[in-house]
Formats: C-alpha cells, structure tokens, sequence
C-alpha cells in the first residue's frame, strides 16, 4: 500500500466550485482524490474519517453513499480492507438537480486522470428493482390519541380491536381507527375515565362503534361505588 506524505488536502478546482455539494461532501472528495492520484486508494475507515471529519460516522456512510451515487467515487476491495477511489467523473446529470448544477460541468473534466490499479477490485453495483412497489418505503401510521393516559389507552383499546374483529369481519383500518378515536373524544368532551366507560359499554353490547353512555331504565342503579351512587340518587329526585 502506497502511502501519501500528508502535508495537507488541497482541493481541486473542479471539486471545489461544485457548490451544490457540501463542503463535507467536497471535502471528502478531495481527500478521497488525493489518495488516488498518488496512485494508491483511500483505506481509512468511517470512523476514522468522522473523527478527522469531525462529524458523526453515520453522516460519513451518508456522504459516502452520496458520492457514490453522484458517480464521483468508486468502492472496491484490496484483500479484505474497503478502500474508495476517486472515478476522476463530474457528477452524474441525472443525479443532481437542474437549478443547483454547477456551470463547470460542461467546461471541466477530471476524466483520464487516474488510471486502474492493479489489484483493485471494484464492489459490484447495487441492483436497483424498477418495480415501484418494491422501492416504496413503508411508514408506520401512528394514531392521535388526545387522552392523557397513553399506556391505559393503549391496553383499552388493544381489547376493543379484538373484542370488535368478533362482531365485524375485515380489516379495522387506520382511518377508521382515528375516526372512532375522534368521536370517543367528542362523546367523552376529552374525559379519559367516560372515554373508558363508553368503550366497555360497546364491547358489553356487542357494539360496532361508540354511543353515548346509556341510561338505566326502570329506576335500576347501576353499579356504582357510594359517592357515584349518591350523585346518581340525587339526579332521579330532582
């Protein structure tokens, strides 16, 4: 492995003027192109280039894998160690966007500038699927519970989904989910403790949905503790 004397990164005109880069992304290119036209390849690790980098190594693989795909750099293997060349390319049209292209592209070339090493052996490209189902990312819908009790609310309704499966066949769909969370909340005016009660009644009854709490007929009281029956005694004498 053929080091460099390191007496500092000089940047190429080329990489610098290209402005719609970072300068951490610019910065790695350069120090990335110094390694190949000494004719060696760049061999230091993520970590290592984050701590030089001063940035996370998570951030590294990002840039790494920007420039990749910019079509700047190159990844391949020596032995078993991950190295990076510089392609002497300007970045791929297709990748960059029109309004941010720099006007040097057209009149700049780092093309011929480096030659292949021996050894090198580039990793093979990452094949990319043109079925648009495949490439689409899944995201997690999360539901807006207004209730302050999340953990409660959670256990409820985990028992009211199972309980409603029973009684309805078919998904119990996202938005159908949220539209039943909405009017739990406006039957309950945001009161957890009636929003409670009202889910048990439907899973008492056999409900699909929410209703507001029904009255006892027949003057039964309900089950309730001393002070719920008292409120409840005095509301039938008045």
């Amino acid at each position: 492995m053929t080091e460099r004397a390191f007496k500092g990164i000089w940047i190429p005109r080329e990489i610098w003027l290209e402005s719609h880069l970072t300068a951490v992304e610019r910065v790695l290119w350069a120090e990335i192109d110094s390694f190949t036209g000494a004719g060696s390849s760049y061999y230091k690790t993520n970590q290592q280039a984050a701590e030089e980098l001063g940035i996370s190594v998570r951030n590294v693989s990002r840039v790494i894998k920007r420039l990749e795909e910019l079509g700047v750099i190159e990844i391949g293997k020596k032995g078993v160690r991950r190295v990076l060349r510089s392609t002497g390319q300007m970045p791929r049209v297709d990748i960059m966007s029109i309004d941010t292209m720099s006007t040097t592209l057209d009149t700049m070339s780092m093309k011929g500038r480096h030659h292949v090493q021996e050894g090198w052996t580039p990793c093979p490209p990452i094949k990319k699927s043109n079925n648009k189902k495949n490439n689409t990312v899944k995201t997690k819908e999360v539901l807006s519970v207004p209730f302050h009790d999340v953990d409660d609310f959670a256990q409820t309704w985990k028992v009211w989904k199972e309980e409603r499966n029973h009684f309805k066949k078919g998904s119990y769909s996202h938005r159908a989910q949220q539209q039943g969370i909405n009017k739990l909340n406006q039957l309950s005016a945001g009161d957890w403790i009636k929003a409670k009660q009202i889910i048990n009644q439907s899973i008492e009854y056999g409900w699909q949905g929410f209703f507001p709490i029904r009255e006892h007929k027949n003057g039964q009281r309900p089950n309730l503790d001393a002070k719920q029956a008292l409120d409840w005694a005095n509301k039938r004498t008045t």
